[in-house]
């Protein structure tokens, strides 16, 4: 199948929607498909164009600098899409991608799969939008429920965050979850990090791993009040954290003002190879975003054999077993640092239950989730361009 995936987000900003574009496209090529990206352009000229990568003119959006917005309108995507002759649309995108996705589907009659990543509508809480949060909350709604329901199917990483969506929106023809998977020789116990311990000079400590976009929707805030408690109770580790993004210099100065200068290390932006050297480094892993339709970094974490201390909201709970593979805590302090001890202190047990409870993301699983998915809303298009209802007859069962 030739397949267009349009995403709002792109390299070189490298996000939970980029990884997850870059591992569908990967896995589905693997397969035999022919995977074509349609994206904005960046103002530095980092991305770049190729046979199979288009970008389109954008505006840097203020708010979130590393953010593009391809406001506007050309017939150009079309034109790509007919000489390529792409057979489905896949956005990623929900905003103006997204948008020109749908527009797309319409002029050429294609099949169009939404895929939901985040939960964009609480974006409103973290930035500056000078709009009454509330009032932003449904101007967003307002625009994603037509797009999610014109969608001739919409799915999201994990069954939790497209039954949350089912709530929110009515009449959307079809809906499922697909997670884009890992990938288990690159990231498995037996991988070996001591030499990202000797380069951030953590040879005799415990290290607890935050990977992530720098952003204030990851809530990394409350990891650090936890790590001025562990600062006393448990003086030989340290948090090391993985990425970069726009919030970095206001972390950077909370890190200081809660004097933890000798606790915390950003590593910075950590190239894909290195990554699972990150994870084969850290003794456990921590995550306290609230914002996560699944978190791939949690997933990557618990296949390195790493227990996870994750916040108790939306899909974490359900990935993290208490007492099983992890530990869930409770959005204060005093909790996040209890758990981020007690995974340090885990038994070799829950290292091997961390495995075992991801093997259903593997990579060849869901790839061959995805194209059943996509038989079924190329079966919802055709019916809907007849009218004559939107039977299918490819059943999946999760």
């Amino acid at each position: 199948m030739r397949i267009a995936m349009f995403t709002d987000s792109w390299l070189p900003t490298m996000d939970g929607c980029v990884a997850s574009v870059l591992k569908f496209r990967d896995g589905l090529e693997k397969r035999g498909h022919k995977v074509f990206i349609f994206a904005p352009e960046d103002k530095n000229g980092l991305a770049k164009e190729d046979d199979r990568t288009f970008l389109f003119k954008a505006r840097e959006f203020k708010q979130y600098p590393e953010y593009r917005m391809a406001i506007m309108l050309s017939a150009r995507k079309d034109n790509l899409l007919k000489e390529h002759d792409i057979e489905m649309i896949h956005t990623h995108g929900v905003a103006f991608m997204g948008f020109k996705a749908m527009m797309s589907s319409r002029n050429l009659k294609l099949p169009l799969l939404l895929h939901f990543h985040t939960w964009v509508t609480e974006v409103a809480q973290y930035y500056p939008f000078n709009l009454n949060e509330e009032f932003l909350v449904d101007l967003f709604w307002l625009y994603l429920k037509p797009l999610c329901r014109k969608s001739d199917g919409v799915v999201a990483p994990s069954n939790n965050a497209i039954e949350e969506l089912k709530k929110i929106v009515t009449g959307m023809e079809y809906t499922d979850w697909v997670f884009p998977g890992i990938e288990v020789d690159k990231f498995n116990p037996e991988i070996k990090g001591n030499f990202i311990r000797e380069r951030h000079g953590l040879e005799n400590n415990e290290v607890i791993l935050h990977v992530g976009r720098l952003s204030l929707e990851k809530n990394l805030e409350l990891v650090l009040d936890g790590m001025k408690i562990l600062k006393t109770e448990r003086p030989n580790a340290k948090l090391l954290v993985v990425g970069n993004g726009p919030a970095r210099p206001h972390y950077d100065k909370l890190v200081k003002e809660k004097g933890l200068e000798d606790r915390v290390i950003f590593s910075g932006f950590v190239p894909s190879e290195e990554l699972p050297n990150y994870y084969a480094a850290c003794d456990s892993f921590v995550l306290a975003s609230k914002f996560e339709t699944l978190g791939i970094v949690m997933t990557e974490a618990l296949a390195s054999g790493k227990p996870v201390a994750g916040v108790n909201f939306r899909v974490i709970p359900d990935v993290i077993k208490h007492g099983e593979n992890g530990y869930i805590f409770q959005p204060d302090s005093k909790d996040c640092a209890k758990m981020m001890i007690a995974t340090l202190d885990a038994p070799d047990e829950m290292r091997q239950n961390a495995v075992k409870r991801v093997s259903m993301f593997d990579s060849d699983t869901c790839m061959a989730k995805l194209e059943i998915i996509y038989e079924i809303s190329e079966e919802i298009h055709a019916s809907r361009r007849e009218k004559t209802g939107t039977k299918y007859t490819r059943v999946l069962k999760n």
